[in-house]
């Protein structure tokens, strides 16, 4: 008896399998080789950026809003460390009932004082500024300005007294 052929379904030709398979090759290859030149770009950039980094130091970049906040800040710190109790308890100290006080403007920058107010008369004004300089917390009173009020019934003289502010320094 002869064998039987019984092959129901065509044979397919096998080189278009082929062909898929070598330009799948063909296509993994040209990604590695891409990957590979990614890499040696990669180190390259490094390199140059770590040769600058140890070139150049860090500086350290203070935006100039920055800086400007932080020396305000410093300067507040500062006003608020000044004896402010001492230059007000002096102050007080010195006014009788013949002054009264309008107006205390400290300039701790400067570490200046200008006082500004109303005397019965002008012997009043030199009386304080003599308590004043006799106190521990001003130096140097001087009367800057002084005018006769004729407008009031009383006639006060208003004046403007300049000191220099005693403070220790940090």
């Amino acid at each position: 008896m002869a064998a039987l052929d019984l092959e129901l379904a065509p044979r397919r030709p096998s080189w278009p399998r082929w062909l898929a398979l070598a330009v799948g090759v063909a296509l993994a290859l040209d990604a590695g080789l891409h990957y590979l030149e990614l890499r040696d770009g990669v180190k390259e950039i490094e390199e140059r950026q770590s040769t600058r980094a140890e070139r150049k130091p860090a500086e350290e970049v203070v935006p100039e809003q920055t800086r400007r906040e932080l020396d305000s800040a410093r300067r507040v710190l500062q006003e608020l460390a000044l004896p402010w109790e001492a230059l007000f308890a002096s102050i007080e100290g010195a006014v009788n009932r013949d002054v009264g006080l309008l107006s205390i403007e400290p300039d701790a920058g400067r570490r200046a004082v200008q006082i500004v107010g109303e005397a019965r008369d002008y012997a009043a004004i030199l009386r304080l500024m003599e308590r004043l300089e006799k106190g521990r917390a001003l130096a140097r009173v001087h009367l800057l300005s002084h005018e006769l009020r004729q407008d009031v019934a009383e006639r006060p003289f208003v004046f403007t007294l300049a000191a220099t502010w005693k403070t220790e320094e940090p």
